[in-house]
């Protein structure tokens, strides 16, 4: 589905790569080694595992996906609003509950369909809706820009090709991107209800420096890389503790994998978060399901997303 909308939507960022598991253990007296199938990755390095080829990894540069998405709609004729939804209002249809509308910036707009999809923010839409706890986990990451070199008096990019989860010094992973920008992230905190605001988080100095002096420790190529930008972000992530009798079995994710579908206390209301690290591979997948519910397929399974596919299990009729 990305490749097929990266031709749609002309992104240029679309790409397959590799992608490897590498031990490491920091400088040792040898100095740098090179290991044949690791692209990059030259120091301390004890083996390595492939965990993807170009066959069965690719990738494309989230923003520019998100936003050629939004263009795309606008031009097929979805309106954007931007404000602040303060409340969901509901009104009783015979014996049931059903959406009547959303307050936006004090404004009473009418609608019939609510999706909930505000990441680790998710559950602070209480209203009465009863939705499962969200919880948020902090990850730090910088970009750096891979050195350049000089050819004919023209600067090119130094290209990286091969994403690595690392074993050891505390499990950084790295992904890179086209133009000689690279990815790193890691040593992220331990899931908890998030207080900070969106746009708002707060980053870590110590933590910011971890991961560029890890790379210092791994790869002569990327520690001589320049910062060009630092941030924080958190993930949604369900909790994966089963038990909890408060919540519609079918609606907590024990498994720690996406909420995505309808809820049961109101009628229009639907969910879509908890996409955690693997929210690339999930998101497209997640939104045509939740597509085809909202498009009104009566008959729906609750189901979780997995790594290989999505189990579609769609019956019914549009309506």
């Amino acid at each position: 589905m990305h490749e097929e909308l990266a031709q749609t939507l002309g992104l240029d960022s679309y790409r397959r790569l590799s992608c490897h598991q590498v031990a490491v253990s920091g400088p040792t007296d040898s100095g740098p080694n090179r290991v044949d199938g690791v692209e990059w990755v030259d120091i301390g390095v004890m083996g390595h595992a492939v965990m993807g080829t170009e066959a069965t990894i690719a990738q494309v540069h989230p923003r520019q996906l998100t936003e050629a998405l939004m263009k795309s709609s606008l031009e097929h004729g979805c309106t954007f609003h931007m404000g602040v939804v303060q409340d969901i209002k509901t009104e009783m249809r015979g014996s049931s509950r059903h959406v009547a509308g959303v307050v936006v910036d004090s404004q009473f707009v009418p609608c019939e369909k609510v999706v909930i999809a505000m990441g680790p923010w998710s559950s602070q839409c209480t209203q009465d809706l009863k939705l499962p706890p969200m919880l948020g986990q902090k990850y730090h990451s910088v970009l750096v820009q891979n050195a350049c070199s000089m050819t004919a008096g023209i600067q090119n990019e130094r290209e990286l090709s091969q994403a690595v989860f690392f074993h050891g010094l505390g499990d950084p992973e790295v992904y890179p991107r086209p133009k000689g920008e690279v990815y790193v992230t890691g040593f992220p905190d331990a899931p908890v209800a998030v207080e900070d605001l969106p746009g708002q988080e707060v980053i870590l100095p110590e933590i910011v420096n971890r991961l560029t002096e890890t790379m210092k420790l791994v790869s002569t190529e990327l520690g001589r890389a320049e910062v060009t930008k630092h941030q924080a972000c958190f993930l949604p992530v369900s909790p994966s503790t089963p038990g909890d009798s408060s919540y519609p079995s079918n609606q907590i994710s024990v498994d720690g994998l996406p909420l995505i579908g309808k809820l049961e206390e109101v009628e229009g209301v639907y969910i879509a978060t908890g996409h955690g690290y693997v929210v690339g591979a999930y998101s497209l997948e997640g939104d045509d399901d939740l597509a085809w519910q909202l498009l009104g397929y009566t008959e729906w399974t609750s189901h979780r997303p997995r790594h290989e596919r999505i189990d579609h299990r769609w019956r019914g009729e549009v309506s």
